[in-house]
């Protein structure tokens, strides 16, 4: 895997990788990834970012009495879930959930983050992940076949896909819970629409 960030432009990989069919779409990355989060990046991995940052949101509505609660999933598995990005099979293990992607070149996914550690391991393809820092910056890091990732619980991330790629997703411990991250989610929603 390598990194790329930098004061002078954290999205000089999103820009190199060619993803974007329009200047303009390449223009709102660099934008958004030159922004830095101090608020946010103050609560990078603790549980206060769930419910103390603004840009955090439950996936949808709730009528849990929390402060924020997240949205827990119940999606049936073994299924399939094929939208114009790819496909995900979502398969259960005896207690684990995992999901097997297929994402076409130049999509993203997630913009969200999760209350424990999420797991990836790219079987093919390539594929770039944005991850909120400690100092409210955006780190951009790339990753390959056979690579094994690692996001740790409480850090809003983003995946680029520079290839189209099939790749692995669980969590540790088991148990799929996920928020927004409104900066990371608007970027997935528009390329989507766009």
């Amino acid at each position: 895997s390598s990194s790329e960030s930098g004061p002078g432009n954290p999205a000089a990989g999103i820009l190199k990788s060619g993803k974007s069919s329009s200047q303009g779409e390449s223009d709102k990355h660099a934008i958004i990834l030159n922004c830095t989060f101090p608020e946010d990046g103050r609560l990078v991995g603790t549980d206060a970012i769930f419910t103390s940052s603004p840009n955090v949101t439950p996936q949808i509505p709730s009528d849990v009495e929390e402060s924020n609660p997240p949205k827990q999933f119940d999606i049936p598995t073994p299924s399939i879930y094929t939208d114009e990005r790819g496909e995900i099979h979502n398969i259960k293990a005896h207690d684990k959930r995992i999901n097997i992607l297929y994402t076409k070149k130049g999509y993203l996914r997630s913009g969200d983050l999760h209350p424990n550690e999420q797991c990836d391991f790219i079987f093919s393809g390539k594929v770039k992940i944005w991850t909120l820092q400690s100092d409210g910056s955006t780190k951009i890091t790339s990753y390959g076949a056979h690579d094994f990732i690692s996001i740790p619980r409480g850090v809003p991330h983003v995946f680029e896909f520079v290839e189209d790629t099939v790749m692995a997703e669980w969590w540790e411990p088991p148990g799929f819970q996920a928020w927004f991250y409104k900066p990371y989610r608007d970027i997935v929603n528009k390329k989507m629409l766009g």
